[in-house]
């Protein structure tokens, strides 16, 4: 269900466009048991935990997908850490196969990955990262501007969790 947490967003590319299934099927023959039993673990809390958000007895799946966003949303600022931190673990890997995708990157105008060798890093020295604009992408601020729209403030979320932030906003 890391395919909630990034969905289409006019014409940037949703996770579930972009060949999610394969991206699992590799990330399971590559990784650990343990962090595998842990995404298991996390998805199917995610799908168990619609009625704890959005008031519905059945699973994410079966939501609306203004239900789906609702549920998303509210279960990854929850005030609780520990249901944060089992929904982190999806957002990273969902994270992790968004960014990595050849037409997220072209939409974002940064380079493609160089296809995966297969085999472990060796090397002591890690190539120097493509130097990019820092600034803020004009591509993804009107996706934050959305979110603003909808309430979802970085800083007043982090503010009702107790984290420390400055009180100006960012942008």
């Amino acid at each position: 269900m890391t395919t909630a947490f990034f969905p289409r967003d006019g014409d940037l590319p949703g996770l579930a466009e972009l060949g999610v299934d394969e991206k699992i099927a590799r990330l399971r023959r590559e990784t650990t048991l343990l962090f595998w039993i842990g995404l298991v673990g996390a998805a199917v809390f995610f799908q168990l935990t619609p009625i704890l958000t959005v008031r519905r007895p059945w699973p994410a799946a079966l939501l609306t997908p203004a239900e789906l966003d609702e549920h998303a949303h509210r279960i990854a600022s929850s005030h609780v850490y520990g249901i944060r931190q089992i929904i982190v673990l999806l957002k990273l890997v969902g994270g992790i196969f968004w960014g990595q995708s050849d037409e997220v990157r072209a939409f974002l105008t940064l380079p493609a990955y160089p296809e995966d060798p297969g085999t472990r890093r060796t090397a002591r020295v890690v190539s120097r990262p493509v130097e990019i604009e820092r600034a803020p992408s004009p591509r993804l601020t009107p996706l934050g501007r959305r979110e603003e729209a909808k309430g979802r403030r970085v800083t007043d979320s982090a503010l009702r969790h107790g984290l420390d932030v400055d009180a100006e906003d960012p942008t």
